[in-house]
């Protein structure tokens, strides 16, 4: 049993957090999906990737309300059914998010590295067909996960997304350990060896050439992996320490206060992809002002391997990313 004081931080740190989650990150979602699907007709893969990023994070967001309402008042008013479904939706983001953040890495990893062998890869159905394994993958994990939450009835009270019994724990740590393995540690192993890939194609290429300065090719492989490091890190390593904790193998004081805080720091992330999309979109505006179209003259090509193509290729595909619609809709790709 905690503390009444640790109790009532803990709901005075989680309504504030998901209050200001609702605040900033519905707004800029919104807007990013309304650019996504209006602007930029879903005509690239890196499009459909962060469309399918900000509907996980609107759905996430969107369940947020509820669970302020919970945190402020302490009791549980909406029934069953929508207890299930706000916690199902909740734990869901984390795993989906991941994944889409994952597919953009790769993208950008094919595009710089294998520009051309990549090109049905990186075409808007293979996107497609990639995003929905993504959903069909997650739901289909989320099965059990939704069989364990329910509201539940106390004495003067009704609680929901907590005081779960130690033999629910005891079947869910088995699969905590596997979702994380599978969707939290190769995903993030995956996004550092594309980035340290695409680090050493920078190198190769002449000092004077400014492409990958210009259009901050490795800014947007370090913002993935500080999305990872800071807010899913922390949160996947509790969450499997905490499980072991409800089921009695460790005792550590302060593991509940340490598990709210990294569920919180993965909450920010909803709020935080937009908000990389904007930034990064900042430094390519004077660019797409000024900006010629590059042509490659074939013999080059021949001449020089992959040398010439690379300034036009990373043209290309850094703009269907970070750009917002001046950008990525002059981008062919």
């Amino acid at each position: 049993m905690e503390s009444n004081s640790t109790i009532f931080f803990v709901n005075t740190l989680f309504a504030s957090t998901y209050g200001l989650t609702v605040a900033v990150g519905l707004p800029l979602n919104s807007f990013s999906l309304w650019v996504f699907c209006k602007r930029l007709k879903l005509q690239t893969a890196p499009v459909i990737y962060l469309t399918n990023l900000a509907i996980s994070d609107l759905l996430f967001i969107l369940s947020l309300p509820f669970r302020i309402h919970y945190f402020i008042t302490t009791q549980w008013l909406f029934g069953n059914f929508i207890c299930t479904l706000s916690e199902t939706i909740f734990s869901v983001n984390f795993y989906t998010s991941t994944l889409f953040i994952t597919l953009i890495s790769i993208d950008r990893y094919l595009a710089i590295v294998h520009p051309f062998q990549s090109n049905f890869l990186r075409s808007p159905k293979v996107a497609g067909v990639a995003c929905a394994v993504v959903w069909f993958i997650i739901i289909l994990m989320s099965f059990p996960i939704a069989f364990q939450y329910h509201q539940k009835d106390q004495i003067n009270s009704t609680i929901c997304y907590e005081g779960y019994p130690a033999e629910t724990w005891k079947s869910a740590v088995k699969l905590i350990l596997l979702i994380t393995m599978l969707v939290f540690a190769m995903p993030f192993v995956i996004i550092i060896i594309c980035f340290f890939a695409v680090v050493r194609v920078m190198f190769r290429i002449r000092k004077e050439d400014q492409t990958f300065k210009r259009y901050k090719i490795v800014p947007l492989f370090l913002l993935n992996i500080g999305v990872f490091t800071v807010c899913f890190l922390p949160f996947n390593v509790t969450l499997v320490l905490y499980g072991l904790y409800k089921i009695g193998h460790f005792s550590m004081k302060g593991m509940y206060l340490l598990h709210a805080i990294t569920v919180c720091l993965a909450s920010i992330s909803s709020c935080v992809d937009p908000i990389i999309y904007h930034l990064t979109s900042m430094a390519f505006k004077i660019d797409a002002m000024k900006k010629e179209k590059v042509t490659v003259n074939p013999m080059d090509l021949i001449k020089t391997g992959t040398q010439a193509n690379k300034e036009s290729i990373v043209l290309d595909t850094t703009q269907s990313k970070t750009s917002w619609p001046n950008d990525i809709c002059n981008s062919p790709m």
